[in-house]
């Protein structure tokens, strides 16, 4: 459930519950000892009252229908013993990702401003996996756990990317070509493009998943270097979940390079045709055609619980 469907709820309970006392009062008022016109009075004063807040129920029910967002994705509540459990973080996973996982507690360093963003970041918690279901892959699977009052006190470019994915989760924008989505870690590259975007809780936050390559040049989209990634936030504000997740799909290039090897001026040319149409295509696919699956890695992200 989003953060928007709570706080309906929240409001829709407040209602029924002024509803409810407004019943009561309309009980105790009445004078059955034969104080007609009082209690005409008092019947006629709730029945407005009850009317009233008849009209502001559906009010917030049309408000909320009312709401256009990015379906969510199905993700599967879990129900057994988390597979992960480490320095208060959970969460679990299919065999299909993974055979098994490393937990460790990266010490941070801040190299001040000399040095790449990315070179400064607090002490962190890092999950890497055992047999991944990708084995050749440009990029590591990990998921990361940053503490966001220490990250934000050394690094202002992190304090702003924090920033971007709260309004992204209040806003949530779409995705396309010349993405600018949140992401954490910081890297010297480009967010090329994102796809299959999406809005989803976990047990205690929420966040945002969606593919994307990241790049110094323009590059076809191919199985080397695509990667879902979930950027979320405890429900507190405490700590930021970020995950790099390799996927493939049987119908993209495994080595994109083959699609300008001819002619890279060319391939330049026509970007701005061949990532929509590359976008759109990606946006149509089944979450279950690519491996590992969206579901399976949905329902891992949607498992986390920060307990710290």
């Amino acid at each position: 459930m989003s953060h928007i469907n709570r706080s309906y709820t929240n409001k829709l309970f407040i209602l029924m519950a002024v509803m409810a006392i407004l019943i009561s009062s309309l009980a105790c008022s009445i004078d059955f000892g034969g104080n007609s016109s009082a209690d005409e009075l008092a019947l006629q004063q709730t029945a407005i009252a009850l009317q009233q807040t008849q009209t502001a129920l559906e009010n917030a029910a049309q408000s909320q229908e009312q709401i256009t967002e990015e379906p969510a994705p199905q993700v599967e509540e879990p129900t057994d013993q988390p597979d992960a459990i480490y320095e208060g973080i959970s969460f679990s996973f299919d065999p299909n990702i993974a055979q098994g996982v490393n937990s460790v507690t990266v010490p941070g360093q801040n190299m001040g401003e000399d040095y790449m963003p990315g070179e400064t970041y607090p002490t962190n918690f890092e999950f890497t996996f055992n047999n991944y279901a990708i084995a050749d892959h440009f990029h590591t699977p990990k998921i990361i756990v940053y503490p966001v009052n220490e990250y934000r006190a050394i690094s202002s470019t992190a304090s702003d990317r924090i920033d971007a994915l709260q309004l992204a989760l209040l806003n949530r924008p779409g995705g396309g070509p010349i993405s600018n989505l949140p992401f954490l870690p910081m890297w010297p590259a480009a967010q090329m493009f994102s796809a299959q975007v999406g809005y989803f809780d976990f047990q205690n936050g929420s966040g945002i998943r969606y593919l994307t390559m990241y790049g110094q040049a323009i590059y076809p989209v191919d199985n080397q270097n695509l990667i879902y990634t979930f950027q979320g936030l405890t429900d507190d504000g405490r700590f930021y979940i970020a995950a790099i997740l390799p996927v493939i799909h049987p119908e993209l290039p495994n080595d994109g390079s083959v699609l300008m090897e001819d002619d890279y001026m060319a391939f330049e040319a026509n970007w701005d045709n061949y990532i929509n149409e590359t976008i759109n295509w990606l946006n149509a696919q089944d979450p279950e055609s690519f491996f590992p699956s969206l579901s399976l890695l949905d329902a891992m992200m949607a498992s986390f619980k920060v307990d710290r």
